[in-house]
């Protein structure tokens, strides 16, 4: 079993260093990929101005190394993306179903052990149910763990692309004017942004 791991954790390191030796031959740097356009006036006067800027220089990690490396730990990836929070949140659940998982199974083992050990059929069949319910609350803390891991892998890839999108300026949610209308009034207004 542990050599299974090792070979599985080897293949997905090399692949990994594959992926990202592949990424780097490649320059993008001269690849202008984002078009944006200026309105001025009515949609038919919209004229096209190239941006320069390779947002894929921007990235916190390649995309691919962020979801390999939730495969391996659920939050792992997050973490290179510096999203701390949610890599504690799925490291967190992922450690709970994974404990919880063998804590069932070892209940499950010794529920079997007593099941053949027992003379009685009545306390055989008592130990059998206990057993069968051991089995199916591991196997369903083991899928929950796998619905983690996946969740986790597809959220590092994602956080990770969107890494290099540049950041909104943060609007002010509530803003006031005032404006003088004649010599006699004014004008108040207070906006709430939502």
């Amino acid at each position: 079993m542990l050599k299974k791991i090792l070979i599985i954790f080897l293949f997905v390191l090399i692949t990994a260093n594959v992926i990202e030796a592949q990424n780097k031959k490649s320059d993008s740097s001269q690849v202008v990929d984002t078009v944006l356009y200026q309105k001025q006036g009515l949609l038919n006067n919209l004229s096209q101005i190239t941006n320069p800027i390779n947002f894929e220089k921007r990235l916190t990690q390649n995309p691919t190394k962020a979801l390999l490396k939730s495969m391996l730990i659920p939050g792992w990836g997050q973490l290179g993306n510096r999203k701390y929070v949610k890599a504690g949140v799925f490291m967190a659940f992922d450690a709970w179903f994974v404990t919880s998982a063998f804590h069932y199974k070892k209940q499950a083992n010794d529920y079997w052990d007593k099941y053949t050990n027992a003379t009685e059929i009545a306390e055989r069949n008592s130990y059998y149910n206990v057993y069968l319910d051991r089995k199916d609350s591991r196997n369903k803390y083991t899928w929950y763990s796998v619905i983690v891991t996946f969740v986790s892998m597809f959220d590092a890839y994602v956080d990770a692309h969107l890494s290099g999108y540049p950041k909104l300026e943060k609007e002010k949610k509530i803003s006031w004017d005032v404006k003088q209308l004649n010599k006699n009034g004014a004008f108040a207004s207070v906006s709430f942004h939502f």
